[in-house]
């Protein structure tokens, strides 16, 4: 499964003001929800905040991968939020998130569909030149195209 299949222009947005994690979760369940991915605003965010319990998902270099999987998901979906400041994220390199990627993947295809993109996502960020282009990138359309092309990069 590639990621340009599970991400659109809807399900990304730039400079977004916040001041806690909760605010950000809250907000990509809502980015979610508005664009039919999942059912229930109030079942996703319940399991992607039980999620989160488990441990940080503040993978380091200003990257967060919340994610989850819940019956509320009616299509694997992947959305991205970079953040007008970076804020604290408890990450695993204890410095704070300026981008946030979060991933809904439906209960029914957790363990198949939810690795495959995890994987495939972690893979395109241990990439230092991708990652620095989509933390400079000004605008959804320039995500998406450095998206496709590391898609092609990688087939």
């Amino acid at each position: 499964m590639e990621i340009k299949e599970v991400i659109n222009e809807k399900l990304i947005e730039l400079d977004f003001e916040a001041s806690s994690k909760e605010e950000v979760l809250n907000h990509m369940v809502e980015m979610f929800y508005k664009n039919g991915v999942i059912t229930s605003p109030q079942e996703f965010a319940k399991d992607v905040f039980e999620r989160e319990k488990l441990g940080t998902t503040g993978v380091g270099m200003g990257i967060a991968i919340p994610h989850g999987k819940s019956k509320a998901v009616l299509k694997e979906s992947i959305a991205i939020l970079k953040l007008k400041r970076p804020i604290e994220w408890e990450s695993l390199d204890g410095k704070p998130v300026s981008m946030v990627i979060m991933l809904a993947v439906p209960e029914k295809d957790a363990d198949t569909v939810h690795l495959k993109l995890l994987s495939r996502l972690a893979y395109f960020l241990m990439d230092d030149a991708f990652r620095d282009e989509l933390m400079k990138a000004k605008d959804k359309k320039e995500i998406l195209k450095l998206i496709e092309k590391k898609e092609l990069e990688v087939a």
